[in-house]
């Protein structure tokens, strides 16, 4: 699934998502289908792979170094203050979201092949946002899944690109690839949690999977979905630090356990009861992958408050019917003394904003290649075990 530069409106995004009706309608859009399909073929990608120390593909290479690495730097440039002291959200945060935001624009055109075609400008109006919106609110200052989800974003769009093959090999991403991506921003996520005590986003507390992230426990406990039995350590041995820190550094299963450790104190059964549970009572690494994305679909991908930070441009995620083609209806919430609602439907030409692409342009219909339903997640817990049941709790 590629996006064809020339034939493909770029703008920069916008929100459309106001309330439940915008939530439901996200889940049967083209973006759906598009953050589902890349999301599902990834997973596949990491089986029986471990988070390298490099990669070899020049491109991602690129990307950790132009972008993550100088996001990095500018942590370290911008100290957090000490005169305003608060539980959460330290006010130099927003001053690195501001050097962030001041150099992107420069940032994506040293990544991007400008120079072979000029054409790769036009879509750093929706490269900038999902990048800059990856990495918590300035407004907020907290972190949760829908800045994650924002990051997977930037690896569809760029994937979408055809950006990720090297001219050596000629293929695109592989598992260690993603990998090494994936550990490279959450070492950034992590940073900032740690130097701007940024706080959880929409988190559910002891009831919600973690403070702040949940993608990388799918792929982490993808790595070893494969494996089960025959894995390095079980599920029931995750607990164990001395099993824990020996694959801290090649697991992002293992990795994200051991920073809960660092940041919270106590009993681990009392301050994370959800992955306490799942290490007691799933018995494999492929029944965990299945049912952290089962749970991934409902508790982000299917809640407003955590999908409505997500905007639309009208090219890499257009606010499109994946099965119609036509755009979905705008929800549009204002005030004139009191609180209403509009919905207007119609198609593309009633709103530039909402130009309907193809999967390789922005010229009419759907291509058969994207007009194909969405792509089936790999359903969730529906075992019993001996210790009972893990279900996706109530709110």
């Amino acid at each position: 699934m590629t996006v064809e530069l020339r034939k493909t409106k770029f703008s920069a995004p916008v929100k459309r998502i106001f309330d439940s009706h915008g939530t439901h309608d996200f889940q049967r859009s083209l973006t759906m289908y598009r953050l589902q399909s890349h999301l599902e073929r990834y997973l596949g990608l990491v089986h029986n792979q471990e988070v390298p120390k490099v990669s070899t593909n020049g491109s991602v290479s690129s990307f950790v170094s132009i972008f993550l690495d100088r996001f990095l730097e500018l942590i370290d440039e911008t100290p957090p203050t000490t005169n305003t002291p608060r539980r959460f959200g330290n006010m130099a945060c927003r001053d690195w979201h501001a050097k962030v935001q001041e150099e992107m624009d420069s940032l994506w055109r040293r990544f991007l092949p400008i120079e072979r075609d000029a054409a790769y400008e036009n879509c750093i109006i929706e490269l900038r946002y999902y990048l800059g919106n990856a990495f918590g609110s300035p407004e907020r200052l907290d972190y949760g899944t829908g800045h994650e989800l924002s990051f997977l974003a930037v690896v569809v769009a760029v994937d979408m690109l055809g950006l990720w093959e090297t001219s050596e090999s000629g293929h695109g991403l592989t598992g260690t690839d993603l990998l090494y991506l994936w550990n490279k921003y959450y070492s950034i996520v992590h940073k900032l949690i740690l130097t701007y005590t940024l706080e959880p986003a929409g988190s559910h507390g002891v009831w919600g999977l973690d403070d702040h992230i949940h993608l990388a426990y799918i792929i982490g406990a993808s790595q070893w979905s494969d494996k089960d039995q025959n894995a390095p350590i079980q599920l029931s041995d995750i607990l164990d630090m001395k099993s824990l820190y020996q694959y801290e550094d090649t697991n992002l299963y293992c990795n994200s356990i051991a920073f809960v450790m660092k940041v919270k104190s106590g009993p681990f059964s009392q301050h994370s009861p959800m992955l306490y549970d799942i290490s007691r009572t799933v018995p494999t690494w492929s029944k965990a992958t299945s049912g952290l994305i089962k749970m991934y679909q409902v508790e982000v991908l299917n809640k407003f408050p955590v999908v409505q930070h997500f905007w639309f441009g009208t090219g890499f995620f257009p606010w499109v019917d994946m099965k119609k083609g036509m755009s979905l209806p705008n929800y549009e919430l204002y005030s004139k003394g009191a609180c209403k609602e509009r919905a207007v439907d119609g198609d593309a030409s009633e709103d530039s904003t909402t130009a309907v692409p193809t999967a390789t342009g922005s010229s009419g219909k759907l291509t058969t290649s994207a007009a194909m339903p969405p792509p089936r997640m790999t359903t969730g817990y529906s075992h019993h075990t001996p210790s009972g049941r893990y279900t996706v709790p109530r709110r």
